[in-house]
């Protein structure tokens, strides 16, 4: 049921059903929004607390099943007496070794352990799908992340000065909790503070990595050697890569352009501070309480959030950021089962159909496009509610009860870092899920088109077995349609039916769908929201699927019979499903670096671009959710 509101839905559908609850909804003191995925994430987190402490009551010392591998990581982060008395011991290590790496020649003998054990540098790696062989692996070259969220931000100075400065209070604040000298302490901030400048002018925005064009950068293993002069990339990694690359791939290629004048003789020292400062601060949340206050102070002037996570949420926090697979296959077994799973899939189907009835419809797209449009469809994967097991590399992981909690979060990372970069060599393994079952949230991954539904969104409201099929396809319909979408926005029309990056369009359907996309452009661009103004050109993408899956979910529903195909419902349902409040001091940050339009505007904007939204709700020409014919966007 809808909130009572005086707001009339013809003019504002998102506050017709969520506005009173918008006004008088609180956020929790440990969170930085709330909502319906927010109350879904709480039921989910309420349900594994309890079984994470019931298995880590019966866990041996070295258990072999992963999800009480879990419990005993949950239960050590849980442990905050135990920190408390540590201080800062388990982390000094680690910065005593980056002290002693004075210059560059000490810097490259120890980058291979450097790399290996996930050390601040000024540059990063990953493995990831090759965006042109779907079926292999490839070393990605990416910019280290800058303080501000966005590049764009450094040029804002009503932005950029007065996080500076809160980082820059909370960096002095935890300098001295070591024994660096006072000079010293300063020292570095300023060094740090001058190198991230310094990553910062030749760093992409996330308007930038928004195009998938734009990070898609193949480069010859020589190329990318000669771009990083001052670093021995070949001999650090030969201890950990299968063989030695022929190509790798640049993520951010204005960095690496620059990565001579970024990283050098010069401005090693600039570096060496501010990766002892980042080293710090990646570790604070495992430390002390105080030196975790101090850590998370600039992530509360930038999120708003008032309190730090309490003891066990944050112990099931930690414990899903690096066992989510196993805890989710144990969630997804638990308490979503095959039934659902096989309920939820036949909506998934029919979805599918609907986007092939549209395809097939299409008046703008030439029959050979429209055929690999359809080809793409019928072999897109669908990974429903969880998988049935975990990835053999948790049989490999083992939690050590009596180390620190540090030091034991760092062991893990090794081992999956070191998975990662070790099957550079060996095909692409399709079965991996991009999301664990607990997480409330969807997912179309353009590389192995497939698309991922966890357990855990798949409730009320986005589905209820009791729900009608119109409050279900308001929901769970309209969000499956968005993720099958995807794989027709402006990023994932680039991808084949295999996910390889490879253009499959005749020319002039290319052409007409280009302006489709600039037409979702205009529609959003430049609308005032949280003191700033929406970008376009950073939320396309998600609009393009919000709109596609919005009209496939009304194709669903044109099937049935009149008295379900209930189109008031529909709408409802899916404004309800948006239902969100964020703190104000994230909302305008997530207006650069979010490519997810605000709540509000994702049922707003796009719902009056159908016939349907007008005849359910007598929507005339004057009322605020009305749009001219010709403004209105349909691609899909």
């Amino acid at each position: 049921m809808r909130e009572q509101t005086s707001t009339r839905v013809q003019d504002d559908l998102y506050d017709y059903v969520n506005g009173d609850w918008q006004a008088t909804a609180p956020i929790d003191p440990d969170k930085v929004a709330a909502g319906v995925s927010e109350d879904l994430d709480k039921k989910v987190e309420k349900e594994l607390t309890v079984d994470l402490q019931d298995a880590l009551k019966q866990a041996d010392d070295a258990p072999t099943d992963n999800f009480e591998k879990a419990a005993l990581l949950f239960g050590k982060a849980l442990d905050f007496d135990r920190r408390e008395k540590e201080g800062l011991a388990p982390e000094q290590p680690r910065l005593t070794k980056l002290q002693k790496l004075s210059d560059l020649t000490r810097f490259n003998a120890a980058l291979p352990d450097l790399i290996q054990n996930g050390y601040p540098l000024p540059f990063r790696l990953f493995p990831e799908t090759n965006f042109h062989h779907a079926d292999q692996y490839q070393l990605m070259f990416d910019s280290p992340n800058t303080i501000l969220p966005d590049v764009t931000m450094y040029a804002d100075a009503a932005q950029k000065e007065p996080l500076l400065a809160a980082w820059t209070k909370m960096v002095r604040t935890l300098l001295a909790q070591t024994d660096l000298l006072a000079a010293d302490q300063e020292a570095y901030t300023q060094d740090a503070l001058a190198f991230d400048a310094l990553i910062a002018t030749h760093h992409m925005s996330h308007e930038d990595m928004a195009d998938d064009n734009n990070i898609d950068n193949a480069t010859d293993w020589s190329d990318m050697l000669a771009k990083m002069p001052q670093v021995d990339v070949a001999n650090a990694l030969a201890p950990i890569l299968p063989s030695t690359p022929k190509q790798v791939n640049i993520v951010d290629t204005r960095f690496y352009d620059a990565f001579a004048a970024v990283f050098n003789a010069t401005t090693y020292r600039q570096y060496n501070h501010w990766a002892y400062i980042n080293e710090l601060l990646r570790h604070t949340a495992l430390l002390s309480p105080r030196l975790r206050e101090i850590g998370a102070q600039y992530d509360q002037a930038i999120t708003g959030q008032k309190e730090l996570a309490k003891p066990v949420r944050f112990a099931y926090e930690l414990a899903n950021r690096y066992m989510a697979e196993p805890i989710g296959v144990y969630y997804g077994k638990k308490y979503f089962g095959p039934k659902a799973k096989a309920d939820v899939t036949q909506l998934v189907e029919q979805l599918i159909a609907a986007y092939k009835e549209q395809i097939a419809e299409n008046t703008w797209l030439s029959a050979s496009t429209k055929q690999m449009a359809t080809k793409k469809l019928d072999t897109m994967v669908i990974k429903m509610g969880y998988p049935e097991k975990a990835q053999p590399i948790y049989d490999k992981i083992q939690i050590d009860r009596e180390a620190a909690l540090s030091p034991t979060v760092d062991a893990l990372q090794r081992i999956l870092r070191l998975f990662g970069f070790g099957r550079l060599d060996a095909p692409v393994d399709r079965s991996e899920w991009v999301m664990p079952a607990q997480l409330v949230n969807a997912a179309y991954n353009p590389t192995s088109n497939d698309i991922t539904f966890p357990a855990a969104i798949l409730q009320a409201p986005f589905y209820d077995v009791h729900a009608s099929e119109a409050d279900n396809l308001g929901g769970a319909g309209a969000t499956i349609g968005h993720e099958i979408s995807h794989a027709f926005d402006n990023n994932g029309a680039l991808y084949d039916e295999h996910g390889n990056k490879k253009n499959w369009w005749q020319p002039a359907d290319f052409d007409h769908f280009k302006q489709f996309t600039q037409a979702m452009i205009d529609q959003f661009d430049g609308i005032p929201y949280a003191g700033g103004k929406i970008n376009g050109k950073l939320v396309v993408s998600e609009n393009i699927a919000d709109n596609a899956g919005l009209n496939a979910a009304l194709r669903v529903l044109h099937k049935l019979s009149d008295d379900q195909a209930d189109f008031k419902e529909y709408f409802i349902n899916y404004a309800l499903s948006w239902r969100t409040k964020i703190r104000p001091e994230l909302e305008r940050v997530i207006l650069s670096t979010d490519v997810h339009s605000p709540a509000k505007l994702r049922t707003n904007v796009p719902v009056p671009n159908f016939p349907e939204w007008y005849r359910a709700f007598h929507v005339e020409q004057g009322d605020g959710m009305y749009r001219d014919p010709g403004k209105r966007v349909v691609i899909w």
